[in-house]
């Protein structure tokens, strides 16, 4: 199989390998009485620097587009790789040209990119000494992963190196190998970053609080498929995330891996309106059934799916589109088409024209106050045409929370204003509540956290819900403000 690939394709990947080395000076402390006649001075300078790159060997499928180069501290590579098997090594020279011996403290490696490509550092250890005015050298190999047998999604890869040399004053260094850190998932981060715990003993008829619910959770309990969902819940402060431009904060992680957000603002501290993109009607006609739907049918129609048939969008939708077309267009290779929720399955009534109808999250969070993930219905899970699933009505992957993910979030229906979705704005979920008299009404989220409903012809704040792709990267962060979750943006 594998000679076969190697006839069949031919696949060219760049490497930009920065070895970005960060010289940490820690002098020693000079304590020196001089009783002396005449003048005396102490002169001292720290200078560790690359000298020299050598090729030490290559395979025949490697190109080199730039003769690789050294300045200061920083080494740079730039080669192609065009097959599995393909490896370039390199032999770097570090020479201590100041008067002060030298030693590693640490070593810190990372590479972001392509998992096809592969990093070896060799002959540099923690530990190591480097006395002044001598060298030494250390090699870089980069290769292409022989086990691949199909394209890449990502056909590039950066290494970068950051070489702690500190003064050597006989201190003890214990040796080690120097490890490489491969890319770094979000997922990965935010399970690292938190102790998930069982969502069994919450109390979802009460607000969220250190005694019902605070940090990360997860269920396997009316979500998609039984599979497992981790979500935030209460007063949390590390879910924050920088997208395209903008801060959000993470739902959570939906049962495909994908990676739910809210808009948070183009501050990570927003609060109020500036939390939201602005503010909307959720559907500017109330007098029907059919306007309780993110998307909707025929109002005065004698039938429930022709009330409810995905044709029309309401006025909130048009909203987020134009929104989604000014700000995430550039994006969307990183979103997945997970889907959203405007769940009009019935709690009672029977959702046509003028009948009065409770809607399925009414009897899930008002009556028995047991939220859900799984959308109970298809027909009401958006999506795009490039799904799978869902009723692939959406032009764009971008929606609403449900009524149901605040809920898990710690909101219901009393004040709460200690949990991370409350902003002290009122906002639309996507959520029908009820059809009563001649009004249409949604769920959504009041000024004190309230988790309530409310005409939908009614003006009040718009938050977008994006999802991310499974296996997104991210080049830094904690999921804290200013020490957010970067999303690596290639």
């Amino acid at each position: 199989m594998k000679e076969k690939y190697m006839r069949e394709k031919k696949i060219i990947i760049g490497v930009m390998c920065s070895l970005i080395c960060i010289m940490a000076i820690a002098f020693a402390a000079f304590s020196t009485t001089l009783n002396i006649n005449g003048t005396s001075s102490i002169e001292s300078n720290w200078k560790v620097v690359f000298t020299n790159i050598q090729e030490l060997s290559k395979t025949s499928g490697v190109t080199i587009n730039s003769a690789p180069t050294a300045s200061g501290t920083t080494a740079t590579f730039d080669v192609d790789l065009q097959k599995p098997g393909d490896e370039i090594e390199y032999q770097i020279t570090v020479e201590n040209k100041g008067t002060l011996d030298a030693i590693i403290e640490s070593i810190e490696a990372s590479e972001t990119g392509s998992d096809a490509i592969k990093f070896e550092i060799s002959n540099i250890r923690i530990g190591d000494k480097l006395a002044k005015k001598t060298s030494t050298t250390f090699n870089i190999k980069i290769s292409y992963d022989e086990s691949i047998t199909s394209q890449p999604e990502v056909t590039n890869n950066t290494l970068t190196v950051s070489i702690d040399y500190v003064q050597d004053v006989g201190q003890v260094i214990t040796p080690s190998d120097p490890e490489i850190q491969g890319p770094i998932e979000l997922v990965d981060a935010i399970l690292s970053d938190n102790t998930p715990q069982s969502d069994a003993s919450i109390d979802f008829s009460q607000i969220s609080s250190a005694t019902n619910g605070q940090g990360l959770y997860y269920t396997n309990q009316n979500t998609e498929n039984n599979g497992t969902t981790y979500y935030f819940r209460g007063a949390v402060d590390n879910n924050y995330v920088s997208f395209a431009g903008f801060y959000w904060r993470i739902i959570r992680i939906n049962e495909d891996g994908s990676i739910r957000l809210i808009y948070q603002g183009t501050t990570p501290s927003a609060t109020g309106s500036a939390a939201t993109i602005g503010s909307s009607e959720f559907n500017e006609e109330r007098d029907d059934n059919a306007y309780v739907g993110y998307m909707y049918g025929t109002a005065g129609s004698s039938s429930y799916s022709a009330t409810h048939t995905n044709t029309n969008d309401s006025t909130i939708k048009g909203v987020l589109d134009s929104w989604y077309e000014e700000n995430l267009i550039d994006y969307s290779t990183y979103l997945a088409d997970t889907g959203f929720c405007g769940d009009r399955s019935l709690s009672s009534g029977t959702g046509i024209a003028e009948t009065t109808t409770y809607y399925g999250a009414y009897n899930r969070l008002y009556n028995n106050k047991t939220p859900q993930f799984a959308c109970p219905q298809s027909n009401d899970l958006y999506t795009t045409s490039s799904s799978n699933k869902g009723n692939k009505a959406l032009e764009y992957p971008i929606g609403l929370i449900t009524a149901d993910e605040v809920a898990y979030a710690g909101g219901v229906n009393k004040s709460n204003i200690n949990y991370y979705l409350y902003t002290g704005n009122y906002y639309w979920t996507m959520s029908p509540w009820l059809f009563a008299g001649s009004n249409a009404n949604e769920w959504l989220v009041i000024s004190v956290g309230t988790l309530t409903g409310d005409g939908v012809g009614n003006s009040y704040g718009a938050r977008p819900v994006i999802n991310l792709k499974s296996g997104i990267e991210i080049t830094s962060g904690d999921g804290t403000i200013g020490n957010e979750y970067i999303i690596k943006v290639s």
